[in-house]
């Protein structure tokens, strides 16, 4: 089956009323609230879209409060760094390959590849277990502010994207500009874009082109004047990575000044000079704070549309509809003016999203396809059991954790689903299902209402798997999956007897998951 055919199928399958995802989703909601306390199908949808997945707890814990209270608990008021981390190698120095015999070579950069591992797994295990939305966000700005474990025949060190990943958690709902900031001078992107070798008099314009371009504005308000410009502000930064190198004050895996290489000169920005500098204030600290910063902020002042509409965009994209149309654009440019009126914090313009009426608008429900993280991470949650390499099932999806294709990030949208990935999600699934324990799977059906009423049962477990309604004739066939042919009056029976109802919820999760719709969110 052709990739765009699989995708209609998948789409034709999910009854959501008046749309789909081959014709434009049009929607008379907008940012205002969610009008009446969440329903149980309203928390399903919130988890599948600010976390990875909903649990029954989780879910239940959030019905009859209002949008705003719902997404202000996910939200949180702070934002702790992780009580856990990939391993002991984060802490610890690497060597230097280039210049050793092929085997010292090989084996630093397998030690690489093996702590990469183990960091994508850590991550993962952390998604599955988030009852927040930080993960999630992390995700998208992960995405957005993109760095590669492997490109250009080099690869970014473990250590410096362990580091990267916590930066950006802890800016997730922080204030934008401040958030580019530590981006800029993130060691990982230092030197992922060449700004390890962007000095004065031989400056390199890849970060600075990015910033705008992939990072605030868009492509088309800046001038290739602007993209030389900022170059030169950004000159004389280099990236710790060896032990065999220098590093600066903050230590190993941090970016640090080489006053020396640093551009000194006034620099002309967006209409805005960054005044010239003096050796005696060509510092750390002063080029950061006046000029970097200052570069930043200029980009806020003169192009806050470009910006804000920039952020918006993307971020709907991310949480409502992969593929908005003009019949959205009034959404989004209320988000952009949420953005500006909230001097560029990103909590409000979050809340304002999950919490919006737009957002549980019945339209936008399994609108989206899950990316193979959210696939790997909900089927993880949702049915409790486990997996013990599950970096190496999102690979085999094509979503390498912190290793997307290309500076632009994931393409997304219907590229997550091919001939080659559809049959490696259902393998995981079915694979995962078949790990539940048979007390495993009567502790999933007994967090139902009703558990021994196999017809009122289904229906339950069905909303809590899939995005939107089905059909009575679907939910039959789910029925019938787990009776196996014995009247309904039996199931009492059944799932009084261990093994049996082990088996028999398994064959009901597994013909569920087989549905196109469970690749919905």
């Amino acid at each position: 089956m052709r990739r765009r055919d699989l995708f209609h199928s998948l789409v034709r399958l999910g009854e959501r009323p008046h749309t789909s995802n081959v014709t434009p989703i049009v929607t008379t909601t907008g940012l205002e609230p969610h009008p009446t306390p969440l329903t149980i199908e309203d928390a399903y949808h919130l988890l599948r879209r600010a976390g990875f997945g909903p649990t029954r707890q989780r879910a239940r814990s959030l019905v009859g409060k209002s949008s705003e209270q719902a997404v202000d608990e996910l939200l949180g008021t702070t934002i702790e760094d992780p009580s856990t981390t990939p391993g002991t190698w984060v802490d610890r120095t690497t060597e230097n390959p280039a210049g050793a015999d092929l085997q010292t070579r090989f084996a630093i950069e397998a030690q690489w590849s093996t702590n990469m591992g183990s960091l994508a797994n850590w991550w993962i295990q952390a998604m599955v277990a988030d009852d927040s939305a930080i993960e999630k966000l992390t995700l998208f700005w992960s995405n957005h502010f993109t760095t590669e474990f492997s490109f250009d025949e080099t690869n970014s060190i473990p250590q410096t994207l362990w580091r990267q990943y916590l930066m950006l958690r802890r800016n997730s709902l922080g204030n934008f500009p401040s958030f580019a900031l530590d981006v800029t001078l993130d060691n990982a992107m230092v030197w992922y874009l060449g700004g390890h070798f962007n000095e004065r008099g031989r400056p390199n314009e890849n970060y600075a082109r990015e910033l705008m371009e992939l990072f605030t504005t868009g492509i088309g308000w800046y001038t290739e004047g602007d993209v030389k410009e900022a170059a030169r502000v950004l000159t004389g930064w280099k990236s710790s990575r060896f032990n065999d190198e220098p590093t600066g004050p903050d230590g190993y895996y941090h970016a640090y000044f080489d006053a020396a290489r640093h551009d000194t000169g006034a620099k002309q920005f967006m209409g805005q000079t960054i005044a010239a500098r003096t050796a005696d204030n060509n510092t750390a600290f002063q080029v950061r704070t006046e000029e970097i910063a200052r570069l930043i902020d200029i980009i806020h002042e003169q192009r806050p549309e470009a910006v804000s509409a920039f952020i918006a965009d993307k971020l709907y994209r991310y949480y409502v509809y992969s593929s908005p149309t003009e019949s959205n654009r009034q959404v989004v440019a209320g988000l952009a003016n949420v953005f500006r009126s909230n001097n560029w914090n990103i909590r409000p313009v979050i809340r304002t999203l999950l919490a919006s009426a737009h957002f549980f608008d019945p339209a936008v429900r399994g609108a989206q396809l899950k990316t193979p993280l959210e696939f790997i991470a909900g089927v993880l949650r949702q049915f409790g059991s486990s997996e013990g390499n599950p970096q190496d099932w999102s690979r085999r999806m094509d979503q390498s954790v912190m290793d997307p294709p290309t500076v632009f990030g994931w393409p997304g949208y219907r590229s997550w689903i091919s001939t080659n990935s559809y049959p490696v999600r259902r393998n995981f699934a079915q694979g995962v299902i078949g790990r539940m324990t048979d007390a495993q799977a009567l502790a999933f059906i007994r967090s139902f209402d009703d558990h021994t009423d196999i017809r009122k049962l289904v229906p339950q477990v069905v909303a809590y798997l899939l995005p939107v309604p089905v059909s009575e004739a679907r939910v039959e066939n789910y029925i019938k999956a787990a009776l196996q042919n014995a009247p309904d009056y039996d199931w009492p029976q059944i799932v009084a007897d261990a093994a049996t109802a082990g088996q028999r919820i398994r064959t009901m999760l597994t013909t569920i998951s087989r549905a196109p719709d469970f690749q919905l969110c």
